[in-house]
């Protein structure tokens, strides 16, 4: 008799910084949360504008304007990387300090949808 594989959906993984920053997230007025087939995702009114993108990293959709008044400090910080979509930028979150730069680029990404 041949043996049956079963197949589970398992929980996606997630780097410690990575769930402490999705659960912080979590809690902030301004954003809408939704878990999606692709993994979390936060919008402001509407506008997705942070998403997990794999078990270190999320993206964060600043807005072109944006990610141009920064690109300054952002060009010397391997964490951040552009996307092809020019308004995203990909956030590699290993350590406590990746963490606090996710946080502050995602209060960066409100204002510039609230505005």
């Amino acid at each position: 008799m041949a043996g049956i594989t079963v197949w589970r959906r398992t929980a996606e993984r997630r780097g410690p910084y990575v769930a402490r920053a999705v659960a912080e997230l979590r809690s902030w007025p301004a954003l809408a949360v939704s878990d999606t087939r692709r993994g979390v995702a936060f919008a402001v009114r509407g506008t997705e504008i942070l998403r997990l993108t794999g078990e270190s990293e999320m993206r964060v959709r600043l807005t072109a304007p944006a990610i141009h008044r920064l690109e300054p400090y952002l060009r010397d910080c391997e964490q951040v990387q552009p996307c092809p979509d020019r308004a995203w930028v990909a956030v590699r979150v290993d350590a406590e300090p990746d963490l606090e730069l996710l946080l502050a680029l995602t209060s960066v990404a409100i204002k510039a949808h609230i505005a």
